[in-house]
């Protein structure tokens, strides 16, 4: 499925915050000593999962787009488990109401 992906770079250039089908999800960071670029998630990915997390990136866009499959990772599409189900979790939330 497509996923549109933006980034808005900070005023100083040395963060960049990165939306995924405009939902903030977190944010990318240089590292000044290293010049590598991090990602700073804005989910939880939990403790024991530091893949993609921990690594460093050669430039904003590289570590842009990896937390954006990580974020799609963790949370995939509500359209995709629709298609699979035939209904989609909203419509079963509002049932169980």
């Amino acid at each position: 499925m497509y996923m549109k992906i933006n980034f808005k770079d900070s005023d100083d250039k040395l963060s960049c915050q990165i939306f995924v089908d405009d939902v903030f999800i977190g944010d990318v960071r240089l590292e000044i000593s290293s010049l590598k670029w991090t990602l700073h998630p804005n989910f939880k990915t939990g403790y024991e999962y530091s893949h993609g997390v921990k690594d460093k990136y050669h430039s904003s866009y590289e570590a842009g787009k990896e937390l954006a499959g990580l974020y799609k990772f963790f949370f995939p599409d509500h359209e995709e488990e629709q298609q699979r189900f035939g209904i989609s979790l909203d419509e079963i939330l509002a049932f169980l109401r």
